[in-house]
């Protein structure tokens, strides 16, 4: 027979956990197995409630019936659940780092592995968003802003060029390379055309030389080139402030990449990046939703759970419906979207 065990983790902390145990008889001894962690305990009141000398000592709780170990649906040849897997994507491409990750599965999940094993979901499901997300063609404006920034990789700098459009905030391009010469700065520019399917009537950028050979080779004279600082600039009424908050969401790229000394690392996660800044990340510059659906009236993914897809389980697109929310009046609009699923066909996961 099962039963359902709370534990206070850590001792005097307060903090109860609920777990599946089943009592195992062995000669003379009498042991529990643990059979899976169920969440917070529902009688972690009772149990923090101070009696006497502390706290009232946790019981075993008897299930009238066994308990059944919950089946959670897994990606093909992998132990964890898919939902797991994609939460690890989410945190780590929201900036934390893969040992922060690793205790707090440890500390949720009561599942203990290795760095190693995050960093290989990290590689292969970063590779399977792109190829998910690679035919997107978003809906964007005629004004755009590109700027780099650089950090220490060694003894040398890194430099990421990013473009994106100021209509809907979207990340045409990002690209990692070790100079800031005219070639980068091409290659640049062709990736954000090729994503957006069209060439800007309007490009900001800095006073960087590199832009200026760049963009008359890729975007000739239909394309008016203004440099200045892309933080400042106004044209038409228009602002580009929302850039510097892209820049403050730098810092996070920033934190994931710091450990890296490799340069194809580093341009896989700048994809991966850039799909979640893009697809998953909320911005408060679209009305609080991702880019990608300020972008577009369909979308490939919602979140990290569609590219982590177990096996044999449908694929979707999703058709976006934006709704202003009537009872933010000051500020920002703000948008809720209901994003209806598409079904595609099965495909194999990752």
């Amino acid at each position: 027979m099962s039963f359902i065990r709370a534990k206070e983790i850590p001792p005097g902390s307060g903090n109860w956990y609920d777990y599946e145990v089943e009592t195992i008889h062995k000669g003379n001894k009498v042991i529990q197995k643990h059979i899976r962690y169920i969440g917070k305990s529902s009688l972690r009141s009772s149990h923090s409630t101070l009696s006497g000398k502390g706290a009232i000592p946790h019981t075993a709780v008897t299930s009238p019936t066994p308990v059944a170990p919950e089946k959670s649906a897994r990606v093909n040849k992998m132990k964890t659940p898919a939902k797991l897997i994609a939460s690890a994507l989410g945190m780590y491409y929201g900036g934390m780092p893969l040992d922060a990750i690793q205790q707090q599965f440890r500390q949720d999940h009561d599942l203990d592995m290795s760095e190693s094993t995050y960093w290989n979901w990290v590689k292969r499901f970063t590779k399977e968003a792109i190829r998910q997300c690679k035919d997107f063609k978003p809906d964007v404006g005629d004004t755009w802003v590109a700027d780099e920034t650089y950090m220490k990789l060694g003894d040398k700098a890194i430099y990421f060029w990013d473009v994106i459009d100021t209509k809907t905030n979207y990340l045409l391009a990002s690209h990692v390379s070790f100079s800031r010469g005219a070639r980068e700065a091409r290659i640049l520019m062709r990736l954000a055309a090729q994503r957006a399917g069209k060439t800007p009537k309007i490009i900001i950028t800095d006073k960087l030389g590199s832009y200026i050979v760049a963009i008359e080779d890729e975007f000739g004279a239909d394309t008016k080139h203004i440099q200045g600082s892309p933080f400042k600039t106004v044209f038409s009424g228009e602002s580009t402030a929302e850039i510097e908050r892209f820049h403050k969401t730098l810092e996070q790229r920033t934190k994931v990449f710091e450990k890296f000394k490799d340069i194809a690392s580093i341009k896989l996660l700048t994809n991966g990046w850039l799909i979640n800044y893009n697809f998953f990340k909320q911005n408060e510059g679209c009305g609080n939703i991702p880019p990608a659906q300020a972008a577009s009236k369909v979308v490939p993914v919602k979140d990290w759970n569609d590219v982590v897809i177990p096996e044999g389980a449908p694929d979707f697109d999703y058709k976006v419906s934006l709704h202003r929310r009537k009872s933010v009046k000051k500020g920002y609009p703000v948008f809720d979207a209901k994003l209806m699923p598409i079904k595609r066909e099965t495909k194999e996961s990752a």
